[in-house]
């Protein structure tokens, strides 16, 4: 008995076209929760936070079920489904990343110092260090940051936590179990 498995699974629909689509629905969404919270007076400090996770996870949960509606029979493997989420996933970062250039040049210009207040905030209250190297620490954070830092940043960590979510949706999405190839 071998230690990997070969699975045989079909692909029911186009993919594809669901990358770009519900990606692009994703992203768009994930930017008006965004502006939802600025305009509440709840502004970001990180360029990805636990609600951009939530909404992100919402977005693929709900877009993989409309999807799988699509489908004939209803019927879809793991496979396409961790594969139609991972597209979904680096859509949705290239979208948020873009508009969180926006936002951060346009919209709300304190961005960036209110990431390097958070940043040194952090470094401030866990540091074990000596003062001169979370000096140092904290200079190098105020020279490296700027807005398009943190819209690369926001839109590399949304790409990276959908391989997360993607798998947690297609183990809850899937409806057809993998058959095992035969060695021939």
């Amino acid at each position: 008995m071998g230690l990997i498995r070969r699975y045989e699974s079909e692909m029911y629909g186009d993919y594809r076209k669901g990358w770009i689509l519900y990606g692009l629905y994703t992203g768009l969404i994930m930017s008006v929760s965004v502006l939802l919270r600025y305009l509440l007076t709840y502004p970001m400090e990180s360029p990805s936070t636990w609600i951009d996770n939530v909404v992100l996870f919402l977005c693929m949960f709900m877009f993989t079920y409309l999807y799988r509606k699509k489908l004939y029979c209803g019927k879809v493997f793991f496979k396409e489904v961790y594969v139609l989420n991972l597209g979904i996933g680096i859509v949705a970062g290239v979208i948020y990343g873009l508009f969180l250039w926006y936002y951060g040049s346009s919209v709300d210009t304190e961005l960036v110092q209110r990431y390097i207040d958070s940043q040194e905030y952090i470094y401030l209250n866990n540091w074990e260090g000596t003062e001169e190297d979370m000096k140092e620490k904290i200079d190098a954070i105020k020279n490296l940051t700027s807005v398009p830092y943190l819209s690369i940043m926001g839109g590399i960590l949304t790409a990276v936590t959908s391989i997360m979510i993607a798998f947690i949706v297609a183990l809850l999405l899937r409806t057809e179990k993998n058959v095992v190839k035969q060695k021939k």
